[in-house]
């Protein structure tokens, strides 16, 4: 590997900020025209002897690494890395920013675990949990930079995610009091200790309400506080807010005072489905696994083989997106492997649309996945039919070329995140005395609707709930298409930009939504009127797929959701289920 170089600065030039960029500036230009760059220290004026040694000492190394073809950014680099540590020594009253809207897992795995250890170990305001996928590295900024840069009785406004206010990964942050982990044990065991802020010193701005909302990607807020300092009592963020309503970037906003809700709710019991709600596989990169039948005229098509072309989508991401698949164009695979899977996008209120066509390791009709953590891409070849082996090999090495540096994942553990493929083959082996799935969309306005097909799988953008009969589902149908639970649960939900409920998933069974028991008549009820409602939008469905058929017009699943909870709003059978449901959750 390459030799580690050190670049020393003096502290005593660092700490004369215009001074010490003006000069690194000077210096890495003169480096790259092959000028002499001791020369900055004169027209800097830099005279003392020890701080021109060091210098001279760092320029050197600056010019090897330039003639190594190193020196691209360190001047740049150097120049953002040493201002904190000019800040930390001379503190400052006042602190503004917007600090990164980053989850800790979309951070690379060394500054992760660094992260993650000064959240838990340093101010302990990790949640953890259900909310550890959602922890952002934000709180953490804000914490870091009260710690290294602001004076007791100092004052914070950072802009953050709405969620700052009220959700559960920000519940130990919003304490006020962040609590390092005491060291040693026994009689050395000494206390960590506490920095305390008083986030009452002025009310935070909720920004939830400023329409339209587009200048972050989900709803924010600014947070303010005061330093109070160490092994003090903070003031916890809580109480009331300041909310901006109205057109942004207008006279018209109007600030009006509201209460915060604390969404967390540690100590609600959640409801008994919490248990059985499943997320489905995660079966990206979509264009890896995803296909559209094709006929192939070239060949005469064998019997039990399917031809394929890689299916494209408007969400792709990159790379996925501008990678070049043409190897994977009319490929004739075994027909055992294609699966029926259903999206986020094929649910609509009630009722299933077309599903898509995944092609994955798995025989259809088997209930393993030939798994071999020395094969390629985590599977056993021979587990694959021929065609399917040569497809697999190459989409592992597609994945393996194209994935994030820090993604440690093969394309097997990507497949089976934590086993949402494993978890639908055994229900399919074994349903456990639950035979009836349903499924629901992980965000945006509450959608289900029961699958007809045991045999379909379920992607990651759907949960899935194994039911004991039709009647219990046709209750949890009816419970999640309502206005009335979209109603309930949005206090708990925080909208994206364009206003849809985010993370529902992680809110749905907080609602006191009781098991189904045949021998209560309110479950009864809610159970017939949901198979009516079902019953009825299915025909509206089917009305709308005519009406569009005859103007030679594609049914889109956002029109098909429109049409029918416009149906479901204005119809009887709608009205019984909000009714019901209503009832159930007062």
């Amino acid at each position: 590997g390459q030799a580690i170089v050190d670049l020393t600065f003096p502290i005593s030039l660092v700490d004369r900020a215009d001074t010490f960029d003006s000069l690194l500036t000077q210096a890495a230009a003169d480096i790259e025209t092959g000028d002499d760059p001791l020369l900055a220290l004169d027209d800097h004026h830099i005279d003392d002897p020890a701080e021109r040694k060091t210098l001279a000492a760092t320029f050197s190394a600056l010019q090897t690494l330039h003639r190594a073809g190193r020196n691209h950014i360190w001047a740049y680099y150097t120049r953002n890395l040493v201002r904190p540590v000019a800040l930390s020594r001379t503190k400052v009253d006042a602190i503004i920013g917007n600090p990164p809207w980053l989850n800790y897992n979309q951070t690379i795995a060394v500054l992760r675990t660094e992260l993650e250890r000064q959240s838990k170990a340093v101010y302990g305001i990790w949640a953890g949990g259900r909310y550890a996928s959602n922890q952002d590295v934000a709180g953490l900024f804000y914490a870091r930079c009260v710690d290294l840069y602001l004076k007791d009785g100092g004052v914070i406004g950072m802009v953050l995610p709405h969620s700052a206010l009220q959700s559960g990964q920000y519940a130990q942050w919003r304490r006020g009091e962040w609590t390092a982990q005491a060291t040693g044990r026994g009689r050395n065991r000494v206390p960590g200790r506490t920095l305390a802020v008083n986030f009452a010193h002025r009310p935070a701005w909720d920004l939830e309400t400023l329409a339209p909302n587009t200048f972050f990607p989900v709803a924010s807020c600014v947070v303010f506080a005061e330093r109070i300092g160490e092994n003090a009592p903070g003031a916890p963020l809580a109480g009331a807010v300041t909310q901006w309503q109205g057109p942004a970037g207008t006279d018209q906003v109007q600030r009006v005072t509201r209460g915060i809700t604390d969404t967390s709710d540690r100590g609600a019991a959640p409801s008994p489905y919490d248990n059985f709600a499943r997320q489905g596989a995660s079966i990206r990169p979509r264009c890896l696994f995803l296909v559209q039948e094709t006929v192939n005229t070239a060949i005469i098509q064998a019997a039990p083989t399917v031809t394929v072309n890689p299916r494209r989508g408007s969400q792709d991401k990159e790379p996925w997106r501008s990678l070049d698949l043409s190897a994977m164009v009319v490929q004739t695979i075994e027909n055992r492997h294609l699966y029926d899977v259903h999206l986020g996008e094929t649910i609509v209120p009630y009722a299933t649309l077309e599903p898509m066509k995944a092609l994955l390791p798995i025989r259809w009709g088997e209930h393993q996945i030939p798994t071999d953590a020395e094969g390629p891409g985590g599977i056993r070849l021979g587990g694959l039919y021929r065609r399917m082996r040569r497809r697999w090999q190459m989409i592992s090495r597609l994945w393996e070329d194209n994935k994030q540096p820090a993604n440690k994942l093969n394309l097997l553990d990507r497949l089976d995140y934590h086993r949402g493929l494993s978890s639908q083959l055994a229900w399919q082996e074994d349903n456990g005395g639950r035979p009836i799935r349903l499924v629901y969309t992980a965000g945006g306005e509450p959608t289900a609707a029961i699958l007809d097909d045991d045999a379909a799988l379920v992607d990651e953008r759907l949960y899935w709930v194994a039911c004991r009969n039709l009647d219990e589902a046709n209750y949890l149908l009816a419970i999640i298409n309502s206005q009335a639970l979209a109603t309930a649960v949005n206090r708990y939900t925080t909208p994206n930009w364009s206003g849809k409920t985010r993370d529902l998933h992680k809110h749905l069974w907080r609602l006191p939504i009781p098991e189904y028991d045949g021998g209560v008549e309110a479950h009864r009820a809610l159970s017939a009127a949901g198979a009516t409602a079902a019953r009825g939008a299915q025909a509206r469905l089917e009305e709308v797929r005519e009406e569009r058929a005859s103007r030679a017009a594609r049914l889109t699943v956002t029109i098909a959701r429109r049409e029918l909870r416009a149906h479901l709003r204005t119809s009887p059978q709608g009205a019984a289920v909000e009714a019901c449901v209503g009832a159930l959750l007062q």
